[in-house]
């Protein structure tokens, strides 16, 4: 991704974004807000960084209805009186852009049948509780999420919310059909993207919200899936594929307004950027029998540095702990892209137990090194190095199962009770007094969100996630209304341990240093 296409698909895109918005010179004020003795302050204080990094959830579906116990103002869905604001009620359109009456539901989910909601949000526990597991994920490809984000209107979740199952378009289709025709054979309305969940549902995250720091101005770096959003917790940036085939690549940047929106959810932008989730070709991976090799993202193409070469080469050590490891470890330094002896592909007995396109080291060239050096473990080792004081420097803690919250089969309550069970570990060890542990979501999942995400470039911000800074020194029960994003956890890291920006991504971050108070006595987990 050169610099020529940043720009030009900047300024085009730019163009476009109306509501919402927060300019340029306001991003470089607030990522220059703190000065040289809170980098000092953060450097004699903070030795270990901890990144869990959960999947699929949006900020008010998570802490739409928060109140700060001390009283500070949150962005969410409360108003001045503290009842979810009537100003979103009949927000949802659909296609045709007429407001809903009441809300689409899905009938092959056993908690909305003979139920009727209006067209507002809703309180989602008693349909879909927080502790069961229910086959229903929204869809939220790229350019998909650009739609129902609207021009920063964000009145198109509801109409865009799932994919047609068993619909495939062919790339002919996709340039001939007309706006409607491709928005209606490519989406299916679905009401429980407003859905929410109250404290009382996920009590943890708002205790964590109640004693450390919570961002309510948190954004996913990209719009659209988890590939890109982990490739950018990585590297600022996406994956390349220059030789990416024509009917692998959206034969054009559609505008954002939904009517006139091309649901193009192929993996690749016009010029190779991967924009949706693509598996990497070096094991341990799953391959898709409608895949062949020349989709997936080359090796050789990703030779650009990503935040673990630049802890490696200022000689600190780093660690991407992913639950079951240890299970398809066998796979990691294999190379054949077919089932057999040598593959890099997954056997189907643990094909369930490990998400590859949720893992961004490993579509870089230097894959094998990173294995062979170490730097990628289980999460069982987490837990040992947390209780032992062996932490590396920087730490990311991905779940794969049950445990990451992604929609679906995966609970917030499992989820928040394994985040929970990660942060005692640290707080139980030696190395709790110079620890700072950041909680946020690859991206929003697309659920709805009341706030529009500011547009950085061409590929982004795209909607809020929950986002979590807890550490001995957090700013007890501090709202942080910066403009943050993925790309300000590595502008922590980064200004933690003078390294340089990977990109114009997190060189402008924000870098959280505002949510840390060094004055401060040390403190407990809760």
């Amino acid at each position: 991704m050169t610099k020529t296409i940043y720009r030009r698909d900047f300024m085009k895109q730019m163009l476009g974004i109306t509501a919402g918005i927060i300019t340029a010179p306001y991003l470089m004020t607030s990522a220059k807000a703190t000065g040289t003795t809170s980098h000092n302050q953060l450097r004699n204080n903070i030795d270990h960084i901890v990144v869990i990094f959960q999947e699929n959830r949006g900020f008010d579906h998570y802490f739409g209805t928060y109140r700060s116990p001390n009283g500070a103002k949150v962005l969410n869905l409360l108003n001045a009186q503290g009842e979810v604001d009537p100003r979103f009620t009949g927000l949802q359109k659909d296609i045709s852009g007429i407001p809903y009456q009441t809300l689409p539901l899905p009938n092959d989910v056993p908690g909305f049948q003979n139920v009727t909601l209006m067209n507002k949000p809703f309180h989602l526990e008693p349909y879909i509780p927080s502790d069961s597991g229910v086959r229903w994920d929204p869809t939220h490809h790229f350019f998909r999420m650009r739609a129902e984000i609207n021009n920063g209107k964000m009145d198109r979740f509801v109409a865009l919310a799932l994919g047609q199952k068993n619909v495939h378009l062919s790339h002919k289709d996709l340039e001939t059909f007309s706006p409607d025709q491709l928005a209606r054979s490519l989406s299916a309305p679905t009401g429980p993207v407003l859905g929410y969940y109250e404290r009382a549902d996920i009590p943890f995250y708002h205790q964590l919200a109640d004693k450390h720091v919570l961002f309510d101005r948190f954004f996913q770096a990209m719009s659209g899936g988890s590939t890109g959003n982990a490739l950018y917790l990585a590297a600022a940036r996406s994956c390349i594929n220059t030789k990416a085939p024509v009917d692998r690549r959206s034969p054009a940047n559609p505008p954002f307004d939904a009517r006139e929106h091309p649901f193009y959810d192929l993996p690749y932008n016009l010029e190779g950027v991967l924009i949706n989730d693509l598996n990497p070709v070096q094991g341990p991976t799953v391959v898709r029998s409608d895949k062949s090799p020349v989709d997936y993202p080359p090796p050789e193409e990703q030779t650009y540095a990503n935040i673990g070469d630049r802890l490696q080469s200022a000689g600190l050590d780093w660690a991407w702990y992913n639950e079951n490891w240890e299970m398809v470890k066998p796979w990691a330094l294999k190379s054949a892209f077919d089932r057999g002896d040598g593959s890099a592909v997954i056997d189907e007995i643990h094909e369930s137990h490990y998400v590859p396109h949720h893992n961004p080291f490993q579509y870089y060239q230097r894959w094998y090194d990173y294995v062979r050096q170490g730097h990628m473990r289980s999460t069982n080792d987490f837990v040992d190095d947390a209780r032992s004081g062996k932490l590396p420097p920087v730490s990311f803690i991905k779940a794969a199962g049950p445990r990451s919250e992604h929609p679906g089969e995966d609970t917030p309550v499992a989820g928040m009770n394994w985040v929970e069970s990660l942060l005692k570990a640290v707080s139980e060890g030696p190395a709790w007094g110079k620890t700072a542990i950041f909680i946020s979501y690859d991206e929003g999942g697309g659920f709805w969100d009341s706030v529009s995400p500011p547009q950085l470039d061409a590929f982004g911000l795209g909607t809020r996630t929950p986002a979590l800074l807890v550490s001995p020194f957090s700013r007890s029960g501090l709202v942080d209304h910066h403009l943050a994003h993925t790309g300000s956890i590595l502008k922590l890291i980064e200004t933690r341990f003078g390294l340089d920006p990977l990109t114009e991504r997190d060189r402008h971050a924000y870098d959280m240093l505002a949510a840390f108070d060094f004055d401060q006595a040390p403190k407990a987990l809760l």
